[in-house]
């Protein structure tokens, strides 16, 4: 099945942060070509207002182009999300699939910089993802960002705007801020909303980062008949802690441990009643792999 694409927006300012395969609105989308591969694995995650889990896994993947200077990013990237709800039976078949073809342009220098990114992107089950005619306007959506960047000193930096996309869940704008700080040549710190990261850096070659951020997403979904339709939404936040190893400065290899919280889900039943839940806290590991070229 030919997949096409959607995807992330956001700015690169003072800091080249590493990054796994994932790519968002709000995120540094990092100004370099690039394919890479993630994969994340969760715990089983129980319901707390009835009888029911939820197991996750997530593949992400990248490919990222740079020209003009290196102020063009553009490319394709896709999430499948594989949700297996034991004990209830939901309208989706839990393969949901979010395709990007994402554009940032980045306009100014390190000290003054705007950045316009916009992704169209399809969202949706495995169900409708190959099938056109099924398309509606819950499928196919438009993701964007403005974001302003100004360094205010030799370790600090600001980052302000807007952004829209599913971070939250369903479909919002919301603001972006935050303060980029670099106290000591291998420490960095990005302080803000909707994304906190802490990085130190222990040699040429290896980094660690702890990160915390939103991870959600809505998805229009058919059941298996594909007579009826409905949306599949999915909140949480996420608390990573990884390490990033570079190999020739072409490989980069990222370990990451972490715990998702504050878990929702709203979707349809076969029985055309819609659950909304909230999940127990789970761990959850990934793996990535980048290639820069």
């Amino acid at each position: 099945m030919i997949r096409l694409s959607l995807a992330c927006l956001l700015i690169a300012l003072a800091f080249p942060w590493p990054a796994s395969a994932s790519v968002d609105i709000c995120s540094d989308p990092r100004m370099q070509s690039r394919l890479a591969f993630e994969l994340v694995a969760f715990g089983e995650s129980s319901f707390d207002e009835i009888a029911g889990s939820a197991d996750l896994q997530y593949n992400n993947y990248d490919l990222l182009f740079t020209t003009a200077g290196e102020k063009y990013l553009f490319g394709y990237a896709h999430r499948y999300n594989k949700f297996d709800v034991k004990l209830l039976q939901p309208e989706t078949n839990g393969h949901l699939h979010t395709l990007f073809l994402p554009l940032h342009v980045l306009f100014g220098d390190v000290r003054r910089n705007f950045r316009f990114s916009i992704a169209p992107s399809l969202s949706a089950s495995s169900n409708v993802a190959n099938r056109p005619d099924e398309y509606t306007s819950d499928t196919v959506q438009v993701l964007a960002a403005l974001i302003w960047g100004r360094q205010v000193s030799d370790r600090v930096s600001l980052r302000f705007g807007i952004c829209g996309d599913h971070r939250f869940g369903k479909y919002q704008l919301y603001p972006a801020v935050s303060v980029l700080w670099q106290p000591h040549p291998d420490w960095k710190l990005e302080l803000g909303f909707p994304a906190s990261k802490i990085n130190y850096r222990v040699s040429d070659s290896l980094s660690s980062e702890i990160s915390i951020e939103p991870d959600g997403n809505e998805w229009y979904v058919l059941d298996d008949s594909r007579t009826r339709n409905s949306q599949f939404v999915y909140e949480a936040y996420a608390i990573d802690w990884s390490i990033n190893w570079e190999l020739m400065r072409r490989f980069l290899f990222t370990a990451t441990i972490g715990k998702e919280f504050a878990n929702r889900y709203e979707f349809r039943l076969l029985d055309q009643s819609v659950a909304s839940l909230s999940g127990d806290p789970v761990t959850r590991v990934a793996v990535a792999l980048e290639w820069r070229f």
